[in-house]
């Protein structure tokens, strides 16, 4: 007999895992509420010209997609951000914000094979729209909130700044397609070929010694470092900016839940300020991940600063554990099914009843 197979990425959940997740779901969501979220829902299905108008370099490999009766292009959706922006500005247009979304959707991205993750994950997340930096205290009060509030143990927000990179190659002199190539060294923190990159430019000794630090900038003293050797004014505002941060997590409880992690530096170009992930010990990827994109809803039609995050509920599966509900059994002959309903419903008050033909029973009777 052949046996039928699913799409690469993609997975079946069994009764268990279903139960971790709602319960996971539940207690993120719990916390969204608590903060005055809003919970709206967008169509699985967008236009793939909204993605490809909106970013810069737009990875269209990762995307499903697939033509609608009328020849139009269309893309299962590869996050919520882009939607909910998509929603702000057409069916918000004439509302003032600020807005606070909340939502709980599966997204879709191609990945590669190899790479360990799953084409299809559960996105629970929130969006701030229409306040400016400010507000990032809020939005990382709220993500960790939510990292405390799942059943997992010794968890981590690293936090870090995707303005840092861009202010220091701005201040350096360095061009686009340098910049990129040491971006993607710096977040990979390979620093033989780091050192390689930066000999190979014309830099001064002071953007040199930044850039070759930049991937080590995280831990304990990661902004008293960057403050050691920050080289422009814009960047030792930002790192000011960021040692008040601090005090203000700290002041409100969460030290020893954060870390600092200045050499972070993003893959989406949408990112215009703060960025963070979520780390669970046992789990070798990030459950949640978030940042400011101030940019992104003027590039669908209204300028508005925003902030988010989005916690991947399926990567957290393998590494909680949850009981599954337990419930009553009610044994009943066959031929008293009626009076069987009739009794469950009654019991049902009190939590699930499953009912359970048995041809050899005498009476009714409920086993827990």
């Amino acid at each position: 007999m052949k046996q039928m197979q699913i799409p690469s990425g993609m997975r079946d959940l069994f009764p268990q895992e279903c139960a971790v997740k709602s319960d996971l779901e539940r207690r993120i969501s719990s916390v969204f509420d608590s903060y005055g979220y809003q919970k709206i829902e967008t169509p699985l299905i967008e236009f793939y010209a909204t993605y490809q108008n909106t970013f810069t370099y737009l990875k269209e490999e990762s995307m499903y997609k697939f033509v609608d009766e009328s020849g139009q292009i269309l893309a299962l959706r590869t996050d919520m951000t882009l939607p909910i922006a998509r929603l702000c500005a057409s069916k918000y247009g004439n509302v003032s914000g600020p807005f606070r979304f909340s939502y709980c959707a599966n997204i879709y991205k191609i990945r590669q094979i190899f790479a360990g993750k799953r084409n299809e994950v559960t996105d629970c997340g929130i969006e701030l729209i229409g306040l400016d930096k400010k507000s990032d205290l809020e939005v990382l009060s709220c993500a960790l909130d939510v990292m405390k509030a799942l059943p997992a143990e010794n968890f981590t927000l690293e936090i870090g700044n995707s303005d840092f990179f861009k202010l220091a190659v701005r201040e350096a002199g360095i061009g686009s397609e340098d910049a990129a190539v040491l971006a993607d060294l710096i977040d990979r923190k390979a620093m033989t070929d780091v050192m390689e990159k930066l000999d190979s430019l014309s830099l001064d000794k002071d953007a040199y010694r930044f850039f070759r630090r930049l991937p080590l900038l995280n831990g304990k003293n990661a902004l008293k470092d960057a403050a050691e050797c920050c080289f422009g004014e814009s960047l030792m505002k930002e790192t000011e900016r960021f040692l008040e941060l601090e005090k203000d997590l700290n002041d409100l409880g969460y030290g020893g839940c954060f870390a600092f992690d200045l050499g972070k530096v993003p893959h989406l170009d949408y990112y215009t300020g703060i960025i963070f992930e979520g780390f669970v010990q046992g789990i070798g990827t990030a459950v949640l991940s978030g940042g400011r994109y101030d940019d992104l809803l003027g590039r669908v039609g209204r300028d508005m600063p925003a902030i988010g995050f989005g916690v991947k509920t399926d990567y957290l599966l393998d590494a909680v554990q949850a009981e599954m509900p337990s419930g009553r059994r009610l044994v009943y002959p066959s031929s008293r099914l009626k009076e069987a309903l009739l009794y469950a419903r009654k019991l049902r008050q009190d939590g699930p009843v499953e009912l359970v033909p048995d041809d050899s029973a005498e009476r009714m009777e409920v086993r827990e």
